[in-house]
C-alpha cells in the first residue's frame, strides 16, 4: 500500500481513530485518578568555611569544603538525625520510613547540596526538608565545634529553604495523556485497516 492509499484509508476511517484515541485517554486520566500524588519539597544548603587568611588556607578550605558536601549530605540518611525530625514534627513514622521520604542531590565541585522530601502532603514535604535542613545545620556545628569558644572552621547554612509544591511529581498526568492518545492512535489505526481488509478492499 501507498503512502497516500495509508493516508486516505486512515481519514475514511478517522471516526474510529477519534473514538479510540479518547477512549484511550479516559482510561489514561482514570489510572491517574487511582494514583496518590506524591509531592517533592527540596532545600538548599551551603558549606562554607572561615578563619582562612593566607592563600593556602583558602585552597585548603576549599579542597575541604569539597569533600565535606558529600559527607554532610551523607548525613540525611542518619537515624539519629532522623529521629530528631520525627520528634520536631510530631511524625507517626520509624526513622526508616522517614530516610526513605529524603535524598540529596548535589553537583561535582560546588559548594551546595539540596535535601530533597517527597510526601503525598506538599505542606509535609516541605516541613520535612526544611527540619531536615535545620537539624543537619545543628549537627554540623556540634561535629566542628572547635571546643575553644571560637567558630567553627565549616558551617553549614540554609541557602533556601523549601516551599510548598503545587504540582506533584508523580503520576505524570501530562505523560499518561500523551501515552494513551498514541496507544489510541495504534488502536484506532489497526482497527480502520482491520475494517478495510475484511471488506476487501485492501488489495
Amino acid at each position: 500500500m501507498s503512502v497516500r492509499s495509508f493516508v486516505k484509508t486512515v481519514i475514511a476511517g478517522w471516526h474510529v481513530v477519534a473514538v479510540s484515541i479518547a477512549l484511550s485517554m479516559a482510561t489514561a486520566f482514570g489510572i491517574t485518578s487511582l494514583i496518590t500524588p506524591v509531592y517533592e519539597s527540596r532545600t538548599q544548603m551551603f558549606v562554607s568555611t572561615s578563619g582562612s587568611s593566607t592563600v593556602s588556607d583558602t585552597y585548603v578550605g576549599n579542597l575541604f569544603v569539597g569533600q565535606a558536601v558529600s559527607s554532610y549530605a551523607g548525613l540525611v540518611t542518619n537515624e539519629a538525625l532522623a529521629s530528631k525530625v520525627i520528634a520536631d514534627l510530631a511524625l507517626d513514622l520509624t526513622p526508616a520510613e522517614l530516610i526513605e521520604k529524603v535524598t540529596t542531590s548535589s553537583s561535582p565541585d560546588t559548594v551546595v547540596f539540596d535535601i530533597v522530601a517527597t510526601d503525598t502532603s506538599p505542606e509535609l514535604a516541605r516541613d520535612i526538608a526544611n527540619t531536615m535542613a535545620t537539624e543537619l545545620s545543628a549537627l554540623v556545628a556540634e561535629l566542628n565545634a572547635p571546643g575553644d569558644g571560637e567558630p567553627p572552621s565549616v558551617a553549614l547554612k540554609m541557602y533556601s529553604q523549601a516551599e510548598a509544591s503545587d504540582a506533584p511529581i508523580s503520576p505524570n498526568t501530562r505523560a499518561y495523556f500523551v501515552g494513551g492518545a498514541a496507544v489510541g492512535l495504534l488502536i484506532g489505526t489497526a482497527l480502520v485497516f482491520a475494517r478495510h481488509r475484511s471488506n476487501g478492499t485492501g488489495h
